[in-house]
């Protein structure tokens, strides 16, 4: 026969006391409980391995202690960062992180924002870009309305359509920075490999490439812009296109670093050296960038502290501190061996 679930009323019982004085010792109660008592319930709690029922102490207080992260591609290190900063920084206050992998899919994505509403999650963090969908932009505003209302705060990593805190990284910027160390180096042909379609992100970093080029003189060549998803398979696949016109270019620009790892690598497979044949940067400075042959040249978007600030951040503000602001990353340029100069 299973163990007899612990209950209140046994605390009590151990504790010599009423129900209601353990509860208001659980809850941190402004009820006047003397020293002694608050010592004995906290011994019993103790003895009879005693865990409090969080659903009915939130029922009580309006407040799940349950945050939602939702990524894209648990996979990628980027998310994989990020999501290890967040519930680092969390850890050891009494929050529930629930992350839920959407492989940027409209209907994955409304159908966890649907369980984080019924569930009535204190905050939503939308890890990754705004997906750029009609039918999508539509009901998500409509369920941020009601999150709201339910007092659930809700973060964008990115810019995002709708009424949000949106922290912004720069990804346009990210691009035009990299792609203009790209042209003082001497490149002047230069392809880049876009991320995904649907994705806000990608169009965001696609504009800070093109405005490298364009004040620097240099006429965009839709030609020379290859598509891409984010991954290191995304890499390797536009490699494979981009080596059918490999007399026309003597650089690459990718819009991630996943992505400029799988395309050194088919490139490399296919007997095109790096940076001696054709040079390749990224962006985000992965932990594996430093690794890759050769050593990656990206921008580094610091993803690990950005969790924990977003940890931080949701804290504060979760604990009323509506005065607290969202600290601010920087975007750095790493230089490593697979950007060649031209002479």
């Amino acid at each position: 026969m299973a163990n007899k679930e612990i209950t209140i009323k046994d605390v009590a019982k151990l504790a010599e006391c009423s129900p209601t004085t353990v509860s208001r010792v659980i809850n941190n109660s402004d009820h006047p409980v003397s020293k002694e008592t608050a010592e004995k319930v906290e011994a019993a709690i103790k003895k009879l391995n005693f865990s409090p029922n969080r659903i009915a102490q939130g029922l009580k207080s309006d407040r799940s202690n349950i945050i939602g992260v939702i990524v894209h591609d648990i996979c990628d290190s980027y998310f994989a960062q990020m999501v290890k900063g967040i519930e680092e920084f969390i850890s050891g206050h009494e929050y529930i992180v629930n992350i839920y992998n959407t492989s940027r899919s409209v209907e994955k994505e409304l159908h966890a924002f649907n369980l984080l509403k019924a569930n009535r999650a204190d905050a939503i963090i939308l890890a990754g870009g705004a997906l750029m969908d009609k039918k999508y932009e539509q009901k998500m505003h409509s369920m941020i309305n009601q999150l709201q209302n339910q007092n659930t705060l809700v973060l964008g990593i990115t810019p995002h359509p709708f009424d949000i805190k949106n922290i912004i990284l720069g990804n346009d910027r990210a691009l035009e920075v990299i792609t203009d160390k790209v042209i003082e180096y001497g490149h002047r042909k230069i392809a880049y490999i876009d991320g995904p379609e649907k994705l806000y992100t990608s169009y965001l970093r696609k504009k800070g490439f093109k405005k490298s080029l364009e004040k620097n003189d240099i006429a965009v060549d839709d030609n020379l812009i290859f598509k891409g998803d984010f991954s290191f398979n995304g890499g390797r696949k536009a490699a494979l296109e981009i080596i059918k016109k490999i007399n026309s270019i003597t650089a690459v620009v990718a819009a991630n670093d996943s992505t400029a790892l799988g395309a050194m690598w088919e490139l490399n497979h296919q007997a095109i050296k790096v940076p001696d044949q054709i040079s390749v940067v990224g962006i985000d400075n992965l932990p594996e960038a430093k690794y890759s042959y050769p050593p990656l040249t990206t921008i580094e978007i610091p993803i690990y502290q950005l969790g924990t600030n977003i940890g931080e951040y949701l804290l504060n503000r979760l604990n009323e501190n509506c005065n607290y602001q969202f600290k601010d990353i920087k975007i750095k340029l790493i230089m490593r061996n697979s950007l060649k100069r031209l002479k």
